[in-house]
């Protein structure tokens, strides 16, 4: 069994954490499996050290990587700009599609084997848009990277922010109001910011400015000592997000003997065990109120060892690679039964909802513009079938964007490299 992990960007967030740690499971299970990606980031050596193949190329180069027939199965993330095209170039390899953090309309029984989703949540509003059954294999973690400190530490406890500011659906101009109340009585503010912001990136939004004692990068190998600090001091992680995929900050968090606070929204409700490995806080609770949960929460004995060893048991890999390996081993796909019913969801994920709503939209604009650079490179390669076939995807995808400048220069590219005699079908 060989197992090909795809992404288009080898980002900095949780879904490299997550592909790092299913091909260490994998390898750890008998199973090959290799790495590919379009475009690199800072995490890249992270991959490249792990001892499996890793591949930086574009998709004319994976291609004919898979031309030769050695890949069985061929992972991506549902959402992926490029995964409708990697799935086009697939081959015999079984296509295998995981909604991570996003709603996907793109994926049926003639070109994906296999639909997963890492929470329930994410199963349940993407099972409208296809006719194959989404399965949950929930996220893990790494148990090994996480452990809690050694003992507490002296000063003020510190409150927490770890992921993209500037991400809409983390909601980060909630977390400064209530940690600007949490400031007042004295708690230290940490901010593990990966994109870098600051406050000029909120102008006209609902903050309250705080003077954090730290805001900035924090590279993946640092974060589980970030963790314990927060952990140590007696401080939380606080979350704030309308929605997500699963979250894994929660369970890390936890995992390292720190509490979590979280809102009782999409994803982050099978993210923590409520009472167990955090708190779940209504999400339509005002700032005020969360303020005071959370500081009655802080002023209670807090056992760390305790919540780091309940996170590791809940959020074990060995589970999550229990669920994929039963569907790389199946040969049937699994349809979804009964009538395609509307996406249903509680009142406090409305907000969530609408923010993947818009994201679904975006989508097709990514896809559309990733579609077109790569016919551009296919054609350069002598795929002609396939570069067609990107061109007539981007153009469903978002029309308008091949009369933009880039576009139209991007098409008349892909019309001259067509010009030269194939090479490949």
């Amino acid at each position: 069994m060989r197992v090909l992990l795809f992404r288009m960007l080898c980002d900095t967030g949780g879904v490299s954490s997550s592909m790092l740690l299913l091909g260490r499971q994998m390898t750890q299970r008998g199973i090959d499996c290799e790495y590919w990606f379009c475009q690199p980031s800072s995490r890249l050596p992270e991959f490249t050290a792990s001892g499996r193949t890793t591949t930086v190329g574009p998709l004319s180069a994976l291609a004919r990587r898979l031309e030769r027939g050695d890949v069985d199965v061929v992972q991506m993330t549902a959402s992926d700009p490029a995964a409708e095209m990697v799935a086009r170039i697939a081959g015999p390899a079984r296509v295998v599609v995981t909604a991570r953090g996003a709603l996907a309309d793109i994926w049926d029984r003639h070109n994906c084997f296999a639909y997963t989703a890492i929470s329930k949540g994410m199963a349940e509003v993407n099972q409208p848009f296809t006719e194959l059954e989404i399965e949950v294999v929930r996220n893990a973690i790494d148990v090994d990277a996480y452990a809690p400190p050694l003992a507490s530490a002296a000063g003020a406890p510190i409150v927490a922010f770890v992921g993209r500011t500037t991400g809409v659906e983390k909601n980060f101009p909630r977390f400064t109001r209530i940690a600007r109340r949490l400031a007042d009585r004295g708690a230290r503010i940490w901010i593990a910011d990966p994109h870098k912001a600051d406050w000029s990136k909120f102008d006209g939004k609902p903050v309250e400015r705080i003077e954090p004692e730290r805001w900035g990068p924090v590279a993946h190998a640092d974060i589980p000592e970030f963790y314990r600090a927060v952990a140590a001091s007696g401080g939380v992680v606080l979350m704030t997000s309308t929605s997500e995929g699963f979250g894994n900050v929660a369970p890390e968090a936890a995992a390292c003997g720190a509490r979590v606070a979280a809102p009782d929204v999409m994803g982050l409700r099978e993210a923590v065990v409520d009472g167990v490995t955090g708190m779940l806080y209504p999400a339509a609770a005002g700032d005020d109120e969360v303020t005071e949960r959370l500081q009655a929460w802080l002023d209670e004995p807090h056992d760390m060892r305790a919540c780091a060893e309940a996170a590791c048991r809940e959020f074990s890999p060995t589970v999550m690679l229990d669920g994929y390996s039963a569907i790389y081993d199946r040969r049937a796909q699994r349809l979804r039964t009964g009538a395609v019913t509307p996406v249903v969801t509680r009142a406090e994920d409305a907000p969530g909802m609408a923010v993947l709503y818009q994201h679904l939209e975006r989508q097709r604009t990514w896809r559309a513009n990733f579609s077109r650079q790569a016919a551009v490179d296919l054609a350069g390669a002598g795929y002609r079938g396939l570069a067609l076939h990107a061109l007539a995807g981007g153009f469903r995808a978002a029309p308008k964007q091949f009369l933009s400048r880039t576009g139209l220069r991007q098409l008349a590219s892909t019309g001259a490299r067509l010009a030269v005699p194939a090479r490949r079908a």
